[in-house]
């Protein structure tokens, strides 16, 4: 499960890593968006989520990162990546997502969507 904030503080995103499901909720836990892929699905307890600092929302599973829009209402990209990722940061110098693998020493780096 992973669990963020978006930057201007208006919402709240959570995985579900046992539905492969993104929930997008108010600050007063009304859910305004629901997002089920299964992309999205991880076998391991890690914070499958990374919210940039610029808004933009990152979901990973087992095999698959994918970007998701600020509302949580739409999947915009979705890359395969050589390995399990753990862990994910935006560089918003250059619009790159670095993610760290879980099982292996190597990083990708990736070009995201705008």
């Amino acid at each position: 499960m992973g669990v963020a904030v978006s930057p201007d503080g208006k919402r709240i995103y959570v995985t579900d890593r046992h539905n492969d499901s993104l929930a997008t909720l108010t600050l007063d836990g009304a859910i305004i968006a629901m997002l089920e892929d299964s992309a999205f699905r991880t076998s391991f307890t890690i914070p499958n989520l990374h919210v940039a600092a610029t808004g933009q929302v990152f979901v990973f599973g087992d095999k698959y990162v994918s970007q998701v829009n600020t509302d949580g209402k739409k999947l915009l990209a979705t890359v395969e990546v050589d390995g399990c990722p753990k862990s994910v940061y935006f560089n918003v110098d250059n619009s790159k997502l670095l993610v760290g693998m879980l099982d292996n020493d190597r990083m990708s780096e990736f070009k995201t969507t705008s």
